[in-house]
């Protein structure tokens, strides 16, 4: 939206036609006059009516340039999507693949950018500190409603504003494919007899696949030794290079290299089997009732306009509409759930309300 600030030149007349008048430098394209009458005893009243006037036409002015930009001109420039983790892993790859096929509905470019650190601490607190504006986004996922309730964090899920969901996926172990277990009951057993033996990277302390291991083990009544990762695809690798013996991620993580051969799911957490793998059974299938998994979806920080957000939230639904995105998440195993702001919202307290208690029950 273009501002204009107008130059605005002030005189005062006497009966005389005598001039006694100041003139402001010159801040925009349009000049107007204002002229003020006085008699020759009128002075004093003059000048304070043209004090007046200054004063009504600068607070005029400050409001006017404090009006901020309508939706109707956003964006004009491109969108940063802060993904909390390191690159590589499926918040990273989800969130990539949607950028591509959103920018052409957004009218600017969608850009992912990592920071990593502190499980997701860093990049939220970067996007919470951010102007709300619209021009700075967060990936939005599990962690959000988990973290605050491990450890002193700057932020919790009401510091943001939810625009779209758009991942629901559940959690899942991967093990090397020549690891020594061919089954969750030996993975299980193993592990009873050996507390603390079996390493298990994730993508982070404290992080959303922290958690449903630590759900898990607590579940099957056993002890895992725990190992966090700056994100996801860093977990996948250690695996791949034998420094941990399992991982727990959830799509597209490590799917890949399943399809290659080079890694297996032991241990599935969902309600029924992955389409691309009907050979997998879930844990539940194999007399472990548990079920557990992570969304994953985009935030802005508090207090960015409600129009701003309906153009993000529209732009990023198409997005997800598109063919190439839609088969993309297919390739990926990922299991696409669309949720607006309001019922995001709803979601992210629920689940703020519910891995709060979790936490606590874990720590037991």
């Amino acid at each position: 939206m273009r501002i204009e600030i107008l130059s605005f030149k002030f005189r005062v007349f006497d009966s005389e036609r005598r001039g006694l008048g100041v003139k402001s430098s010159e801040l925009g394209v349009h000049s107007s006059s204002f002229i003020v009458h006085r008699s020759k005893s009128g002075l004093k009243g003059g000048s304070v009516m043209l004090r007046k006037v200054i004063i009504g036409l600068f607070v005029t002015l400050i409001l006017v340039v404090s009006v901020p930009l309508q939706a109707a001109d956003f964006p004009t420039k491109e969108v940063q999507i802060i993904i909390p983790w390191a690159a590589g892993g499926a918040t990273d790859l989800i969130f990539r693949a949607l950028a591509a096929t959103t920018g052409k509905f957004l009218g600017k470019a969608a850009i992912v950018v990592n920071r990593p650190g502190g499980a997701g601490a860093v990049g939220y607190t970067e996007c919470m500190k951010a102007q709300p504006d619209g021009y700075t986004l967060v990936s939005a996922i599990t962690p959000l409603t988990i973290l605050p309730h491990q450890v002193t964090t700057a932020f919790t899920y009401k510091n943001f504003d939810p625009v779209i969901n758009v991942v629901r996926d559940p959690g899942m172990f991967l093990v090397r494919s020549d690891a020594p277990w061919k089954s969750l009951k030996e993975f299980l057993d193993f592990a009873k007899k050996n507390p603390d033996m079996i390493t298990v990277g994730n993508s982070g302390a404290g992080g959303g696949v922290h958690l449903i291991a630590l759900a898990f083990e607590k579940t099957a009544g056993v002890k895992f030794n725990h190992i966090p990762f700056a994100g996801g695809g860093p977990s996948v690798t250690a695996l791949l290079g034998g420094h941990i013996n399992a991982v727990s991620v959830s799509p597209p993580e490590g799917i890949e290299h399943v399809k290659a051969g080079k890694l297996k799911i032991i241990a599935l957490f969902a309600e029924k089997r992955f389409e691309l793998f009907p050979d997998v059974p879930t844990v539940k299938e194999q007399g472990v009732d548990f079920v557990m998994g992570q969304w994953r979806g985009l935030a802005a920080p508090k207090g960015t306009p409600p129009d701003v957000i309906k153009k993000l939230h529209d732009a990023f639904k198409q997005g997800m509409d598109d063919p190439i995105f839609i088969k993309n998440a297919k390739d990926m195993v990922v299991n696409l759930s669309y949720l607006g702001p309001e019922a995001f919202g709803k979601l992210m307290a629920n689940d703020d309300e519910f891995y709060g208690k979790l936490v606590k029950e874990i720590k037991k």
